[in-house]
This record gives C-alpha cells, sequence and structure tokens, in this order.
C-alpha cells in the first residue's frame, strides 16, 4: 500500500511539473510577443520621428522664403524662378501645406493615426480650392505614388458630391 500511495505520489508531482513547464512555456511566449510587439513600436515611432524631422527641415527652408525676402530671393535664384518672388512664394506655401497632409498620411499608413484623423489633418489643404487643384496637378510628382493616389481620389470624390448636387 505504501508503494502505491508513493507512486501515486510521484505520478501527481510528475504531472504538476509537467504543468508547471507547459505554463512557463505559455508564459515566455507571451512575454517574447510582448516584447517584439514593443520593439516593433519602438522601430515604427522612430522611423515616424525621422522622417518628421526631415520634413521639418524642408518646412524650416520654406518658411524662411516665406518670411523673408532675401531667402526667398535665393531660393527663387536656385529654382530659376525669379521673376516673380509673389509667386515663388506661393508655391512654398503650397508645399508647406501639402507636405503636411505628406506627414499626416505617413503616420496613417504607419498606423499612428486612424483614417478619422488623416481627414481632420488633411482640412487645411481645401482639396476643393482651384488654386490647390492648379498647383497639386503641378507638383504631386514630388508626393510618393500611395499619397497622390488618396488625395487624386478624395478630389475626384469631392467633385463626384458637387455634380451630384
Amino acid at each position: 500500500m505504501q508503494k502505491v500511495n508513493r507512486q501515486q505520489w510521484k505520478d501527481s508531482l510528475e504531472s504538476v511539473g509537467i504543468v508547471a513547464i507547459i505554463a512557463s512555456l505559455i508564459f515566455v511566449g507571451i512575454e517574447t510577443r510582448n516584447s517584439t510587439k514593443q520593439a516593433d513600436l519602438t522601430t515604427q515611432a522612430l522611423e515616424i520621428a525621422a522622417y518628421q524631422e526631415l520634413m521639418t527641415n524642408i518646412e524650416e527652408l520654406n518658411v524662411l522664403s516665406l518670411q523673408d525676402d532675401n531667402v526667398a530671393s535665393v531660393m527663387a535664384r536656385f529654382w530659376a524662378e525669379e521673376g516673380d518672388l509673389d509667386k515663388f512664394r506661393e508655391r512654398r506655401a503650397f508645399f508647406l501645406l501639402v507636405r503636411h497632409g505628406d506627414m499626416a498620411f505617413y503616420m496613417y499608413r504607419q498606423g499612428a493615426i486612424d483614417e478619422s484623423r488623416l481627414h481632420s489633418a488633411l482640412g487645411p489643404l481645401e482639396l476643393d480650392n482651384p488654386l490647390f487643384i492648379k498647383y497639386w496637378g503641378e507638383y504631386k510628382f514630388a508626393f510618393v505614388q500611395e499619397y497622390q493616389n488618396y488625395i487624386d481620389k478624395l478630389i475626384a470624390d469631392l467633385d463626384e458630391g458637387i455634380g451630384s448636387q
């Protein structure tokens, strides 16, 4: 009887040990998945920050050309657009707005913001403004194809909405 009792204890302890091993493996798997997810999120945040820094540098150049006559004159010469500084500045302002939208679109594609936030961020573009549409048609090539397609679709949707009223 004592042997049976010892055997039962031994079997019970082995079963508990197996369950403990399985539980610890599940825990390690969950922690590994969480660590991987956290590393992915950190990488994504760094990519967004790096892109945002790059866009900020471009933005600063455009803002300077809007605020300072000398900078605007130099930049206009660089771009071979010396004739009309007001027109040059108008295009710089356009690029500031569209780069703002480009950054929002990038954040949307990275999953950092949802589509409603993207649409809110794109509001300043005034996609139904004829001047915006004119410049967009001329300069959209400066942006990634996905962003071009997205803005083109929004403009087309607005046109369809206006046409159906």
